[in-house]
């Protein structure tokens, strides 16, 4: 099984439950603070890695470390991924998490990449066109990448659409076109 599915899985289930009891914005928060604290110590990193430490020790851990931070339905789920030999995805499945927090929201994750930082205008505007061609949700949010090789322009990407408009792309359009000997002799 894909690693990728394997994560998506768990997370689609951990959304289901947090759904039920009422907490998934709580969920939210609570496994971002798992993913920071585990990404952000490399003493713990390694511990919860290391095959050769037992599952009790690294659940022990886990649960004196986040024992009164987050909501139990998260130290149930940390549990459950170190007793199935899933400890190598507790700091990934907070991104799938995240996209289906938000698809369950209705709010649309938009990449816009620009040379420069976007202004609140030209981003309202980025808006409405998503709103009213591309995206069905109720809400956009709108992350602002700066990317200076792109030279100008601005590049959209929500979920599999990519829109480039950039002057890099441009340039390379042009390129391909004018490599194209169009020259007829004796015309």
């Amino acid at each position: 099984m894909k690693s990728s599915v394997l994560v998506h899985r768990y997370a689609k289930a951990f959304l289901d439950l947090a759904i039920q009891r009422n907490v998934v914005d709580k969920s939210l928060d609570d496994l971002l603070l798992v993913k920071t604290t585990i990404e952000g110590n490399k003493e713990l990193r390694t511990l919860i890695h290391q095959p050769f430490v037992s599952k009790e020790r690294k659940i022990n851990i886990l649960t004196k470390l986040f024992q009164n931070k987050v909501e139990n339905i998260t130290i149930d789920f940390l549990r459950l991924l170190i007793e199935k030999n899933r400890d190598a995805i507790i700091t990934v499945v907070y991104d799938t998490y995240y996209g289906l927090y938000h698809d369950y929201k209705k709010i649309a994750l938009v990449t816009v990449v620009s040379a420069v930082n976007i202004d609140a205008a030209t981003t309202e505007r980025i808006v409405n066109i998503l709103k009213h061609k591309i995206v069905k949700m109720d809400s956009i949010k709108i992350e602002n990448v700066i990317d200076k090789s792109i030279i100008g322009g601005f590049i959209v990407k929500y979920k599999d659409y990519v829109y480039d408009a950039s002057v890099t792309n441009t340039l390379k359009r042009l390129h391909s076109i004018f490599e194209e000997n169009l020259y007829i002799k004796d015309y």
